[in-house]
């Protein structure tokens, strides 16, 4: 388990995402991030490591099913 955010819940689903094998973790100088690696993948989610608002992860969350939704109508799985 990697220690990403210090929201426990942000912390959670960055790692169930690196679990998945389909999203790599990018350390950078000021926020971390994390970048799809599927193929066609097109999206870096940028998390905040300490979140100022009780709201931080519902907007990554919201960020996050925005872009699968994109990523799945680009590639054809889904149509709009």
């Amino acid at each position: 388990m990697i220690y990403i955010s210090a929201d426990r819940r942000i912390n959670e689903f960055c790692n169930a995402l690196i679990r998945s094998k389909r999203w790599e973790f990018i350390s950078g100088k000021t926020h971390p991030s994390l970048r799809h690696m599927s193929k066609g993948g097109f999206k870096t989610l940028i998390v905040s490591s300490t979140p100022s608002n009780n709201y931080a992860y519902e907007m990554m969350r919201r960020e996050y099913n925005r872009y699968i939704r994109a990523f799945l109508i680009q590639t054809g799985v889904i149509i709009a």
